[in-house]
């Protein structure tokens, strides 16, 4: 999902809605009356109730609204605005060179005389370099002194510019705002691109300003919410999103984001697919600010304050409108306990692929029409003891098989990157659980008839290869061999293998165990096999 990767999603999208905020506080604000800050569109998750389906942006695109025309008080507009990459494409000759330098920022518009008090405040929390201009300004709450904006629109210094059909501005402060709400949004970036939002909603957001010269941290913002609705972004790779939202987003506490309504065109699919739709992905109980933060400076993330999880619900990819794959969600829990083991469990519920140009033939030699199939894997992990359980992973296709593994590490580090936890990991057992349910039978009559054999034939083969690889099944490894091969001639439809070696085995000597051969393998770890 590149179009969700990057440090400033959450950032970006706040200073979009605050009207620059974020670029702003990089730097101190400059004596006398300072302008505005306009920022580019990024985004943060959030978590919200699933939104009912929504017509195809792609068929019916969003309009786009036009730049905000000139007004008394404001500069000479820039280049025009191009045009929505959902919208009606115009003439090739009308698009912009990317090679012109970028036009020469204009001067910042004088500040209206007898502008209402917070927009006052409201540059002063921007500071300076951006230019804040609208048709007309209105008191809306006398108490709270709430601005209601028409026309405004937000310039950067870059190019990076704001507009939005009517904006509401409630009590910005120092170092925040209590709350903005905005309608019929475009936020335009330095190269063009066009992202338009509907509505724009932003609640209790407080900003911590960084040292001079430094840039904005994503955990040095806090807000209670943020929610975009109908959300379109132009660009090779269009995306359409019905609502984000996010709440709690405070630094070294649980927060909650969900993103509804998604749909992407991939141009670049290769074959496999040129649309994903994803009905829902939610995220709740993580530090997200820290998160930002940490993948901000490739660091590890933080962990959890506590229990956690996550859903990605509804996705279907198609190409050319023809299905390909589905997924029903996938939904990961967890709870991180300092006083015991934390607990995860990951789950693929509904998966099904189509038999897509890439795998039509191999589906069809087998007689299946499509796979469907469910996977879950369920883990504990004692970070004192530095004990790895892998409670149970199974893996289940419909009218094929299941597998199913279940393993424990000891000596597992409790921190540090992946593959430094597990250098000095030792394994103490496993279990490997095959059941078939027609997929032998199957492969072994799709064989026959291109080799034009007998399927016996064909398995008495299988049964002499797996001999072959375990060394002709000498001593302790013929029980394992026994047990393998009734299963490859259809003797059995189940085949157990268990390991539980005298002493836990320190996972760089494996490597060495199988060069030595089957043998050798059993003697180490201790194999033993059953069948039925």
């Amino acid at each position: 999902m590149r179009g969700l990767r990057g440090i400033g999603m959450l950032g970006g999208f706040v200073a979009v809605l605050g009207g620059g905020l974020a670029l702003a506080q990089t730097k101190p604000p400059a004596q006398g009356a300072p302008q505005p800050v306009s920022p580019g569109s990024k985004f943060a998750p959030a978590p919200a109730p699933a939104t009912p389906p929504v017509p195809d942006k792609f068929a019916n695109p969003p309009v786009i609204p036009p730049p905000v025309p000139p007004r008394a008080q404001a500069p000479t507009p820039g280049p025009a605005q191009p045009s929505d990459k959902f919208g009606t494409q115009p003439p090739a000759a009308t698009a912009p060179a990317p090679t012109q330098p970028a036009p020469t920022p204009p001067a910042m518009a004088p500040v209206p005389p007898n502008e209402p008090a917070a927009l006052g405040q409201l540059r002063a929390l921007l500071g300076p370099g951006v230019g804040l201009t609208y048709r007309s300004a209105t008191v809306a709450d006398a108490t709270t002194g709430a601005v209601r904006l028409a026309d405004a629109e937000l310039r950067h210094p870059d190019g990076q510019r704001i507009a939005a059909g009517e904006m509401l501005v409630d009590r910005p402060r120092p170092d925040g705002i209590v709350g903005l709400t905005a309608s019929t949004v475009t936020v335009t970036g330095t190269e063009g691109k066009v992202t338009a939002i509907a509505r724009a909603e932003l609640r209790d957001l407080t900003v911590a300003r960084p040292a001079p010269g430094e840039t904005l941290r994503p955990d040095q913002l806090s807000l209670g919410l943020l929610r975009l609705e109908a959300l379109a972004v132009q660009g090779d790779r269009p995306v359409a999103i019905a609502e984000v939202m996010v709440q709690d987003y405070r630094p070294g506490g649980p927060g909650r984001a969900s993103l509804a309504g998604i749909d992407v065109l991939v141009p670049e699919g290769g074959g496999v697919g040129d649309r994903v739709k994803v009905g829902r992905i939610a995220l709740e109980g993580v530090d997200l600010p820290g998160t930002f933060a940490a993948l901000a400076e490739k660091e590890a993330p933080p962990r959890p304050p506590g229990a956690y999880n996550a859903a990605v619900e509804g996705v279907t990819v198609t190409q050319g409108g023809t299905p390909v794959g589905s997924l029903g969600a996938l939904r990961i829990t967890g709870a991180l306990d300092q006083s015991g083991p934390d607990t995860g469990r990951i789950t693929l519920e509904g998966l099904r692929v189509e038999p897509f140009p890439m795998i039509a033939p191999w589906l069809q030699r087998l007689g299946y029409q499509a796979l469907t199939g469910d996977f879950s894997v369920e883990t504990r992990m004692d970070q004192a003891a530095g004990r790895l359980e892998l409670v149970g992973m199974l893996l289940g296709v419909r009218d094929a098989g299941a597998l199913g593994l279940s393993l424990t590490l000891e000596g597992v580090a409790p921190d540090g990157a992946t593959q430094d936890r597990f250098q000095a990991a030792r394994l103490a057992g496993f279990a490997l659980r095959y059941l078939d349910q027609s997929l032998l039978q199957r492969l072994a009559a799709a064989e026959a008839r291109q080799s034009r054999r007998p399927e016996r034939q064909v398995r008495d083969g299988w049964a002499s290869q797996a001999a072959g690889a375990m060394g002709g099944g000498i001593g302790a490894v013929a029980p394992v061999l026994s047990a393998v091969q009734r299963l490859l001639r259809g003797q059995a439809q189940e085949v157990t293998i268990t390991a539980q070696p005298p002493k836990p085995v320190p996972i760089a000597e494996l490597s060495g165990a199988a060069a030595g051969g089957a043998a050798e393998v059993q003697r180490v770890l201790g194999i033993t096999a059953t069948a039925r």
